[in-house]
């Protein structure tokens, strides 16, 4: 049985991602969040929650690091059903529908009117 959730935190500045412990389960069962200011490990610098569903850009790729600090400071966290954070959601107006006149031939035969 598991005793402590952990989270996924990023470091920007040495464009690391790890893990540290979020919630600890008491021996009556009950959770309590764990209070403290995580810190990077390795630059002691300050560090973003994540989310879980947050997959890291390569090491050497600059750019994408940076689109993340906007997203990160502003408390955003990577979810599975939040959706992708930099696609531009565009709406498209559908088109109308087109009216077709109905014919008799529609229905069935025995309930059209018949020419006599």
């Amino acid at each position: 049985m598991k005793s402590s959730i952990t989270a996924k935190f990023a470091c920007l500045d040495c464009r690391k991602v790890f893990k540290k412990h979020k919630y600890d389960q008491s021996s009556t069962g009950a959770w309590t969040e764990v209070e403290y200011e995580v810190v990077c490990p390795q630059c002691q610098g300050k560090t973003f929650e994540t989310g879980s569903a947050f997959k890291a850009p390569k090491l050497n790729d600059i750019k994408a690091w940076e689109k993340l600090r906007p997203l990160f400071e502003s408390g955003y966290k990577f979810k599975p059903d939040f959706g992708n954070p930099f696609k531009v959601v565009e709406t498209i107006d559908k088109p109308k529908p087109v009216v077709v006149p109905k014919s008799v031939f529609q229905k069935p035969a025995r309930k059209r009117a018949k020419n006599t």
